[in-house]
């Protein structure tokens, strides 16, 4: 998923006050939050309508896509409702309540809280698919107190985009430490760049997609051994903030963070370094062309902490409602999406990342040198915790992130801070 959570800014406390889904006519057991699904879906063809709603260009491309599914099920109809990535939410809470809810959902990663909080979502049946044959971060993030409510569907990961060209001429190699990290930025200023390395900042830009990673890298784990409460004053969140708030108090990445130059920035050397998503290869491909792409960008994998290189992993998930009126084709309509040949078609049609390992397997994937950082870096990465409090949380550790960043607080003060905040909110359940 490409879109920050201030897009849609619903309320966790708003999303939890819904109550209007109980168990399902068909036995799905998706109005409560820890209940394991005693549905199973069978092999024979699907049947009916499925209706589903799917957002951005991934909504836009479904229809024809899931022709092929209609092929191989011709007495199954699909309808496809796409929808702004701002107004899902509204949109969902709305359906919920009033019982108005379509069978399948695609499901922003970032959004599973939320939308599990609600009692609107139904467990995977048992045996629909093996989670173990997913990208491990993607797989953990479908699971809420213990259930697994969706099916990953794509995924994407942050690597670190530089300027190949200004890297060769400060005579600098790819960094793979933190130490390095720095040393490259710092490189690169001197060789008559403004700044080393574009940071996001504050609550806006939601820089906890840096700051979680860095928190990782250092040791740290957002829950506690029995991930039932959060765990973040600690010496892994202090080296955390510290690190990330060096670059900032060194002048080696701007205090406005990403800004709106952020992309013109890098493409006119001023910033010459990111840590971004695949998209960004067209994004300035778009910009500047593949050429100038092919000549002058290279993408890594991010460097590493004392304990590992974990990137922050996103991407979108497929789900059935509780209350779905269908729910046995919307669950065989996900299984075929979460097959490995319809998952590399996927990836011909969008260029979407497969979450299934098995669909990497495949030329246009292998032959790729970025496709193959991103696949190297997606065997290490951090996710959000699927609990609902964490976008709340998260803004916090923003906040706070942001503090130390302009030398208003330490890093160690900030550290307790967020961990009273955690303590204030608990979990959400």
């Amino acid at each position: 998923m490409k879109l920050g959570r201030k897009a849609v800014a619903i309320g966790v406390v708003g999303l939890l006050a819904l109550t209007a889904c109980g168990r399902a006519d068909d036995g799905t057991t998706g109005g409560e939050t820890g209940a394991a699904s005693t549905t199973t879906v069978d092999d024979s063809p699907a049947e009916g309508d499925i209706t589903i709603w799917a957002m951005g260009e991934e909504g836009e491309k479904l229809p024809d896509f899931v022709q092929g599914f209609t092929e191989e099920n011709p007495d199954a109809n699909v309808q496809v409702t796409t929808i702004p990535w701002a107004d899902v939410m509204t949109k969902f809470q709305t359906a919920v309540a009033a019982g108005t809810v379509p069978d399948a959902i695609m499901i922003g990663s970032s959004f599973m809280p939320t939308m599990v909080a609600t009692g609107g979502l139904a467990p995977v049946p048992e045996g629909l698919v093996d989670s173990a044959d997913f990208v491990q971060g993607a797989a953990d993030s479908t699971v809420a107190d213990g259930v697994e409510y969706g099916v990953p569907w794509y995924v994407e990961t942050r690597v670190l985009y530089y300027r190949s060209d200004l890297a060769k001429a400060a005579g600098v190699e790819a960094p793979t430490t933190w130490e390095d990290l720095t040393a490259f930025a710092q490189a690169m200023q001197d060789e008559g760049s403004t700044y080393g390395l574009q940071l996001p900042m504050g609550d806006a830009e939601d820089s906890t997609q840096v700051i979680l990673p860095f928190y990782s890298q250092a040791g740290g784990s957002v829950l506690d051994e029995a991930g039932d409460a959060f765990d973040l004053d600690n010496q892994a969140m202090v080296d955390a903030l510290d690190y990330y708030a060096s670059f900032f108090t060194d002048g080696l990445s701007p205090l406005s963070g990403y800004g709106d130059s952020q992309n013109s920035a890098f493409v006119d050397g001023s910033d010459p370094a990111f840590i971004s998503g695949p998209w960004m290869v067209n994004v300035l491909a778009d910009l500047q062309g593949e050429d100038w792409v092919e000549e002058n960008v290279a993408t890594v994998p991010v460097p590493a902490g004392a304990e590992n290189n974990d990137s922050y992993i996103g991407g979108a998930h497929l789900g059935v409602f509780a209350d779905a009126k269908n729910a046995d084709g919307a669950w065989k309509l996900v299984r075929w999406l979460a097959q490995p040949e319809t998952q590399q078609a996927w990836f011909d049609a969008t260029s979407d990342l497969p979450a299934l390992t098995t669909a990497w397997d495949y030329e246009p994937l292998t032959s790729n040198p970025r496709t193959q950082v991103l696949q190297q870096q997606l065997e290490s990465t951090i996710a959000p915790p699927t609990v609902p409090s964490w976008d709340e949380l998260s803004a916090t550790i923003e906040t706070e992130a942001e503090k130390v960043a302009n030398g208003q607080v330490t890093a160690e003060d900030a550290a307790a801070a967020i961990q009273a905040k955690a303590d204030a909110l608990g979990l959400g359940w």
